[in-house]
């Protein structure tokens, strides 16, 4: 059964400057209307994961595209994962993603251990956890507060929508920078960690996750 789609928000973030923050229109992707946006939303998810142009990329660690157009279409029909799109309310063109995973269909990583280093064990049941990922600001908007709104978007649809208490992220470790914001919006590091699941794609070696948590 799809889950129902959320009101549209174009209200600012909490903490967020209202004053250079752009009001957004952030909604589920609706694959019938959506699909000719494809072009447009794979480049902005492969500019910011691997372009130069993006603040928050991983070019210099990882090998290929983010997410390929196939991909993304199926990410538009899927009535688990669910993905949130951002359009610019004004012109309506794509701004940026967000998809909301539910943890007990997310694939397993494994633990990744450093020799004397204790496992980090969460409590929480897989079932109230979302996995938030694919997190994608087109680059010639960044920096104005629209990565925020994106994951206050999903937050609030993973609790309101789907019932979840917890917010999960897997973030490249070697990414202090984002790592950083991350904490700076609430999530918490644990030490927790889990393996990159595709090594051929790495470019350096011990490239693997920090694995964020945020309660909601």
């Amino acid at each position: 059964m799809s889950l129902p789609s959320p009101p549209t928000s174009h209200t600012s973030s909490p903490g967020s400057d209202t004053k250079n923050t752009p009001t957004l229109i952030i909604r589920r992707a609706d694959p019938e209307n959506d699909v000719k946006h494809i072009d447009d939303f794979h480049r902005i998810i492969n500019d910011a994961y691997r372009t130069e142009a993006s603040w928050a990329n991983e070019a210099h660690l990882i090998n290929g595209e983010r997410f390929s157009k196939d991909q993304l279409k199926d990410a538009m029909l899927d009535q688990v994962n669910i993905l949130l799109l951002a359009f610019d309310p004004e012109t309506g063109l794509p701004i940026g993603t967000v998809q909301l995973d539910p943890a007990e269909v997310y694939p397993d990583y494994g633990i990744y251990m450093r020799e004397g280093a204790e496992p980090y064990v969460e409590t929480t049941p897989k079932e109230q956890q979302i996995f938030v990922g694919l997190v994608s600001v087109d680059p010639r908007q960044q920096s104005r507060g629209i990565g925020r709104k994106l994951i206050d978007a999903g937050l609030r649809y993973a609790k309101e929508e789907m019932g979840r208490t917890q917010a999960v992220i897997n973030v490249v470790y070697q990414r202090t920078e984002l790592l950083d914001w991350y904490k700076r919006i609430g999530f918490v590091d644990y030490g927790e960690r889990t393996p990159f699941p595709d090594l051929a794609r790495i470019k350096h070696d011990d490239i693997h996750f920090a694995v964020i948590r945020m309660n909601m």
